[in-house]
């Protein structure tokens, strides 16, 4: 990873955790693990997640069109909205309304983070809109945004993140989609093509 790319991620790994903190109201850390560009047709095998997920997604218009999606396996999404919710970890075996909302907001702290730091190196305005939450396979869950965006040949930015929280570790994924031509704006801005 060159170091504007680190720079910008430990920019908004900080910002994310400063939000994250205040939200669950004890110490909490994002690390970035890794990070890099697929084509979105190669999107399920470099994240890995076979089982059914949570999925927060968040449409991002602006200079550029594309979306937001921040995913976790379902049993972390459990656990994570019991933190959230100031519950002891374990006990949630579905999500209710406030569970939904308060996932819903952990997404828009991160894709926040990541769009403000990244309009701030690249100069393009990147707007975050209204998340909505899913609950489905991966791969079902990741083809509803490339219909969406209606562009097979997409790119993605993936990048890997953990949630601390002393203890537990969330391990999730943060995906930026963007078409072709949107993402050669993108990602050059980034270091990464």
């Amino acid at each position: 990873m060159t170091a504007k790319l680190e720079n910008l991620h430990s920019a908004a790994a900080e910002r994310a955790s400063e939000a994250l903190s205040k939200l669950v109201g004890r110490p909490a850390h994002i690390e970035v693990v890794r990070a890099e560009i697929k084509p979105v047709t190669e999107l399920a095998p470099a994240v890995g997640l076979e089982e059914v997920v949570v999925g927060v997604c968040l449409p991002v218009t602006g200079d550029v069109t594309g979306a937001s999606l921040l995913v976790f396996p379902k049993g972390s999404a459990l656990v994570l909205s019991d933190l959230l919710a100031g519950r002891e970890p374990g006990t949630t075996t579905a999500l209710s309304g406030l569970d939904e909302s308060a996932l819903k907001e952990v997404g828009n702290i991160l894709t926040g983070a990541y769009l403000t730091v990244l309009a701030d190196v690249s100069g393009m305005r990147l707007v975050e809109h209204v998340p909505h939450l899913t609950c489905d396979m991966f791969g079902a869950v990741a083809s509803q945004i490339v219909a969406n965006l209606a562009q097979e040949d997409a790119e993605a930015l993936i990048v890997e993140v953990e949630f601390l929280f002393r203890q537990p570790v969330f391990k999730n994924y943060l995906i930026l989609f963007f078409g072709t031509e949107d993402a050669r704006k993108v990602f050059p801005a980034m270091a990464l093509a």
